[in-house]
């Protein structure tokens, strides 16, 4: 198992390249200054994912997609990637942390959700990374991330879905109001909070507005001005 990657095709290998080169700066023991994250929420058909998978090439950070996140969580247990290489007293501040944090939340008691956490926290910690979806903006907090809400006008977002699909535009409106409530449902249930709700976030981009490659150009710009040096 431990020779197993989380991530496949091109952006798992900027995952894959982002745990390598964490445990070359824990070997070298080079005192590298802990990089910011960027967290992502996103509408279906926002181009949320895009917009991380470029802001991760921009920057040289790992990207961490939602199912990166989950085969993580789910096959891989973080011990066996993500942790590997951390202290002994990184490695406590993490578990006092999801102490924390789940002490301070009604959550259930979901074992997937906990590792999940878990992973995000963990990558959160070592920095340099871009997270897109599972909560990461809510999980991180504005210390270590900048939080975005990626947002389109819904004509926007369902032309863009029925082409990316290559299905008519009814069936694509179909698809995202499906889509949006699972996401609300996800954000109520496990985090107690409006996915939607601005206020929980640093910015909100419309990428309706701004392509997406202009978006990751202020997105850059908004966090090295929101962590300076």
């Amino acid at each position: 198992m431990a020779s197993q990657k989380p991530g496949s095709g091109a952006y798992g290998a900027l995952a894959d390249r982002q745990s390598m080169r964490w445990e070359i700066t824990k070997r070298a023991g080079a005192a590298e200054r802990v990089a910011p994250c960027v967290a992502l929420s996103r509408l279906p058909g926002a181009g949320g994912e895009e917009l991380g998978r470029l802001l991760a090439e921009k920057l040289d950070y790992g990207y961490f997609g939602r199912e990166i996140v989950e085969k993580v969580a789910k096959g891989l247990g973080v011990d066996h990637w993500a942790v590997r290489g951390l202290d002994e007293n990184a490695r406590s501040g993490i578990e006092r942390f999801l102490l924390d944090f789940f002490r301070g939340y009604p959550f259930s008691d979901d074992l997937f959700l906990r590792r999940v956490t878990r992973a995000i926290v963990t990558i959160g910690r070592r920095g340099r990374a871009v997270l897109v979806g599972r909560g990461a903006p809510f999980i991180l907090g504005p210390e270590t991330a900048l939080r975005v809400l990626v947002v389109a006008p819904r004509e926007v977002r369902v032309e863009r879905f029925a082409k990316k699909k290559d299905i008519p535009l009814a069936d694509a409106e179909r698809e995202i109001a499906i889509v949006e409530q699972q996401r609300v449902k996800f954000a109520e249930q496990q985090f107690h909070v409006q996915q939607n709700d601005p206020l929980l976030y640093d910015l909100v981009v419309n990428t309706g507005t701004f392509r997406v490659e202009d978006a990751a150009d202020l997105l850059i710009e908004a966090l090295q001005r929101r962590f300076p040096g």
